[in-house]
C-alpha cells in the first residue's frame, strides 16, 4: 500500500478531477451534436417531409382533376352508371390499344384480370387473386375517370429482377463433336424471385410481385432491385425538397400473379407499348 501526506492526497484528487472535467468539456460538443442537434435536424425533416408529401398527393390529385371540368368534383351518379363509365372508359381504351401494331396490356382490377393483348386479340391472361390498390385511385368521380382512363398510358419505364431480354451469343461448332462438347446445361438449383414494375406516363406505377413463393426468402438481385428502386424514389425526393420544390408523387398498384405469368408478361410487353387499365 502506498502512502501519501494529507497534502499531496488532495493535490493528487484535484488533479484527476480537473482531468475529468477537461475531457467532459471535450465530450460535450459531441453530446450536444449527436443527442440534440441529430435528433432535432431528423425530427424536423420527417415534419417537413410528411407535410411537403401530403401538399404533393394534393397536387397529384387536382392536376389529374383539372382535365375534366370546373364542375367535376360536384359530379356524381348512381353505382350502376358508375359501373357503365367505367366499362365504356375500358372499352374506348383497348380500341385503341388495338390500334398499335406491338403487344399492350389490359388490367381489369374489377375482374382480376391481367391480359397481353394484339389487334384486340388475347394472347395470354392470367387472374390474380390478391392486389394492393393506392387510395389515390379513390379520389376519382365519374367525369375525371372517363378523361383519364379512356386511352391507354404509355410505358416510359420497365425493371425488374430477372432480366428482360435473355440472349446467348454462341459460337458455330465446327462439326458434331465440338457441337456436342457445347450442350447447355440447365441450372435447376438456381433460384429467382420474380418481381418488375411499369411507370405508365410518368405519373403513377403498377408493379408485378410473384405470388407462389414465401416472401421472406429473398434472393440477391430481389433485394438489389428493391433497394435501386426506392433509393431511386428517395433521392428525387430529397432532391426536391432541397430546392424547396413540392415532390413527385407516383400512387402504386400491386399485383400478385404466379411466378409463370409473372415471367412471360414481364419479357413479353415490350418497352415501349401501352397499358389499359380499369378499376
Amino acid at each position: 500500500m502506498i502512502h501519501f501526506p494529507s497534502g499531496q492526497k488532495f493535490l493528487f484528487t484535484d488533479k484527476i478531477k480537473v482531468k475529468m472535467q477537461e475531457r467532459q468539456k471535450k465530450c460535450r460538443p459531441f453530446r450536444t451534436l449527436f443527442l440534440i442537434i441529430l435528433p432535432s435536424l431528423l425530427i424536423a425533416w420527417l415534419v417537413v417531409y410528411t407535410v411537403v408529401f401530403t401538399l404533393a398527393v394534393r397536387k397529384q390529385q387536382q392536376s389529374w382533376q383539372s382535365g375534366s371540368g370546373k364542375n367535376a368534383d360536384s359530379v356524381s351518379c348512381p353505382a350502376k352508371e358508375w359501373k357503365l363509365i367505367r366499362e365504356k372508359a375500358f372499352l374506348n381504351a383497348r380500341v385503341a390499344l388495338a390500334g398499335n401494331d406491338s403487344l399492350g396490356m389490359t388490367i381489369n382490377l374489377e375482374d382480376s384480370l391481367v391480359q397481353i393483348e394484339t389487334k384486340g386479340v388475347i394472347l395470354r391472361k392470367v387472374k390474380f387473386e390478391n392486389a394492393e390498390i393506392s387510395r389515390f385511385f379513390r379520389s376519382f368521380n365519374p367525369v375525371s375517370y372517363s378523361a383519364t382512363f379512356s386511352k391507354p398510358f404509355n410505358i416510359t419505364e420497365i425493371e425488374g429482377t430477372i432480366v428482360k431480354v435473355p440472349i446467348v451469343v454462341k459460337k458455330a461448332p465446327r462439326d458434331t463433336i465440338e457441337a456436342a462438347q457445347n450442350i447447355t446445361k440447365v441450372d435447376t438449383t438456381k433460384t429467382e424471385f420474380v418481381e418488375w414494375h411499369l411507370q405508365l406516363d410518368s405519373t403513377f406505377i403498377i408493379s408485378f410481385v410473384q405470388s407462389d413463393k414465401s416472401f421472406g426468402n429473398f434472393d440477391w438481385p430481389t433485394l438489389k432491385y428493391r433497394l435501386r428502386h426506392h433509393y431511386k424514389t428517395f433521392i428525387g425526393t430529397n432532391r426536391d425538397l432541397l430546392f424547396f420544390r413540392k415532390p413527385t408523387y407516383n400512387p402504386e398498384i400491386t399485383i400478385f400473379i404466379p411466378k409463370k405469368e409473372a415471367k412471360s408478361f414481364y419479357r413479353a410487353l415490350p418497352t415501349n407499348g401501352q397499358v389499359a387499365l380499369k378499376f
